[in-house]
């Protein structure tokens, strides 16, 4: 891919092949993911957090495949934990919770967009 930057008549088939298997829904479930799975993994939990990830766990939520009723119980369980100050321990317990269950879920429901990638692939091969 080095070599598309740095040539001066850069291989547009190639640049095609990638864009094909490189969809915008994968990137933006890929950089959300890693943000829930940062704040997950942080030391503390900042109420600036919150304004980063409002906004993106009803796609993440939506993305993994869940149940619409487990969708909107993490979704109302996040809010009232990050809405409660000074937090608490019960807060914090589930805004871990509802963290973990959205990377867990969204692991799980994107199995099927990993199958049939390497299947695409597997084709393209033959």
């Amino acid at each position: 891919m080095l070599k598309l930057f740095l040539s001066l008549d850069p291989d547009w088939q190639e640049t095609d092949e990638i864009e094909a298997r490189i969809q915008s829904d994968w990137i933006m479930t890929t950089m959300l993911t890693a943000n829930v799975v940062g704040m997950l993994c942080a030391r503390s939990l900042h109420y600036q957090f919150y304004s980063w990830l409002c906004w993106s766990t009803p796609y993440l939520l939506w993305k993994s495949g869940l149940h619409s009723i487990v969708v909107y119980a993490v979704w109302a369980a996040q809010e009232w934990a990050w809405n409660v100050y000074p937090s608490t321990d019960e807060s914090s317990m589930v805004v871990v919770g509802a963290l973990s269950v959205q990377v867990l879920a969204i692991w799980w429901g994107t199995r099927k967009d990993w199958w049939e990638s390497q299947k695409n692939e597997t084709k393209k091969e033959e």
